[in-house]
């Protein structure tokens, strides 16, 4: 009986209408490493008095969720998709300038995020299984220098179970987002995000996602969840920094909890005529933490932990812009 092959291995996804009602036809195919496991709780007594010395007479599932961990390099082309599935959903690009679509996925502060749900196909050559109402409940960018942006996202789904693939053809071209193309801009008002380029400055980062959309479960019918709910979340911004005059000055911010506004923008190839593929991790910040000096090849480096602050009275805190050539996700 011949096993699975690994490099067989695929994931297909299909946005759902409705959240939890499964989509049968995938319609595209995501490229990256996923992990699949249908965790279960159960009712499983050992403690009732059965005129017995055998520690379990019955099992039956009480519970169960599908817990999805994907890992990918971050590409401008998919990106969307686990956005859309962790901040806020139901980005269109609009029309195009310069053959170039502009999403900003931006979360509400004040009204609930209706994220977008997926119904996921994976495996490999010998078994596909199926898991409805897929979401991300967190997010992380993150990058290093001579190396693609990488994402990581918690997915769940309802539960995992057999079932067949939709005939589907991998994307013709993917373009990662590359760490060296990136730029670091410190601004002191949202308005004025990306005006001020702080240059020689970074060298890694990580952008992730305190805590986000959450499965909800009810006495429903159902042992696995049917809804999603919101906590209150953050942004977490680490970074590497060489140690300019300008990060020395943030010493002052640290020590007076001012807040910062920084953009990470990164710019990939031309799409358009003079337009490029764009990726902007922003966010207002105040510094929680600014470590001891460290060396890297003789230079003075900082590590730098911040966190995302609501600007004042605007509804600002966070945002990612996401721009690239693809009209509708598929």
């Amino acid at each position: 009986m011949a096993s699975g092959i690994r490099a067989l291995r695929k994931i297909q996804l299909a946005i759902e209408s409705v959240h939890g009602t499964p989509v049968t036809t995938a319609t595209a195919r995501l490229i990256g490493t996923l992990g699949m496991k249908n965790e279960q709780k159960y009712y499983r007594p050992e403690d009732l008095e059965t005129g017995n010395l055998a520690s379990f007479e019955r099992s039956v599932v009480s519970g169960e969720q599908a817990k999805l961990p994907f890992e990918s390099d971050a590409n401008y082309e998919q990106l969307g998709y686990l956005l859309g599935m962790s901040v806020i959903g139901g980005i269109v690009g609009g029309s195009p300038a310069d053959s170039v679509y502009t999403r900003t996925y931006k979360p509400n502060l004040t009204a609930a995020n209706n994220v977008d749900s997926y119904t996921m196909q994976y495996g490999d050559d010998v078994q596909a299984f199926i898991s409805a109402f897929c979401f991300a409940t967190d997010i992380e960018l993150s990058g290093s220098l001579d190396d693609a942006v990488k994402v990581k996202a918690n997915i769940v789904g309802q539960n995992v179970r057999p079932g067949t693939f939709t005939s589907l053809s991998n994307p013709t071209a993917l373009t990662p987002v590359i760490m060296g193309t990136g730029k670091l801009y410190i601004d002191s008002t949202w308005a004025g995000l990306g005006g001020t380029l702080v240059p020689s400055t970074l060298v890694d980062f990580s952008y992730k996602t305190s805590t986000g959309i959450n499965p909800v479960k009810y006495a429903d019918g159902n042992i696995y969840y049917s809804d999603m709910a919101e906590k209150k979340r953050h942004i977490e911004l680490s970074l590497t920094a060489a140690f300019n005059s300008t990060v020395a000055g943030l010493y002052a911010a640290y020590l007076a909890q001012t807040k910062e506004y920084v953009r990470l923008k990164f710019t990939g190839p031309l799409v358009g005529v003079t337009a490029h593929d764009e990726l902007d991790l922003d966010g207002c910040f105040i510094i929680d933490d600014y470590d001891t000096l460290d060396e890297r090849d003789g230079q003075d480096i900082v590590k730098l932990k911040l966190v995302t602050e609501k600007d004042g009275a605007n509804a600002n805190d966070w945002q990612v812009i996401l721009k690239n050539g693809v009209a509708t996700l598929p």
